[in-house]
């Protein structure tokens, strides 16, 4: 099971400001990056299901004597060319646990495989994930996205 949480990093719908002469201004993101390949777009409901199996066998080969079984997750993610970027919480069985854990989690797929994660709770990553947000700010809204996924979930960490 995955479920998408609906968010727009640059603010959505928010009402343009006036500029000088009393003519209505897009809103500016300043925030553009150099060395974007293109621009992030949020994940349709259908992009981010694709994810699940996608997560489940990168987990399974990342951590192979961890992970018996991923169950879900829900979260925000934004795509950008044949890369995702994700924030999240992931269900999962741990082998020799019977109760499924929760955790928390930043990870990037390139074309349809996980290839770096990093789990907020785990004292030991391969990626840390505050490298993972400040690294990937130059093509996702990273920092937006933790930090409105932090919000939703009370969590305590923000960027």
């Amino acid at each position: 099971m995955a479920r998408i949480i609906k968010f727009d990093p640059r603010g959505g719908d928010e009402p343009s400001k006036k500029g000088s002469g009393g003519k209505e201004t897009p809103r500016v993101v300043k925030a553009e990056a150099k060395n974007r390949k293109g621009k992030p777009e949020p994940l349709t409901k259908e992009e981010f299901e694709k994810l699940l199996e996608p997560l489940r066998e990168g987990l399974k080969r990342l951590y192979p004597s961890q992970v018996e079984e991923v169950l879900g997750f829900s979260g925000l993610g934004e795509k950008n060319g044949d890369r995702v970027f994700l924030v999240g919480a992931l269900m999962w069985k741990r082998y020799g646990t019977e109760q499924p854990l929760l955790s928390t989690f930043v990870a990037l797929f390139e074309r349809g495989r996980l290839e770096q994660i990093s789990f907020l709770e785990a004292k030991n990553n391969y990626w840390d994930w505050r490298t993972m947000i400040k690294l990937l700010k130059k093509d996702f809204h990273t920092e937006e996205l933790f930090n409105r996924f932090m919000e939703l979930v009370g969590g305590r960490h923000r960027v």
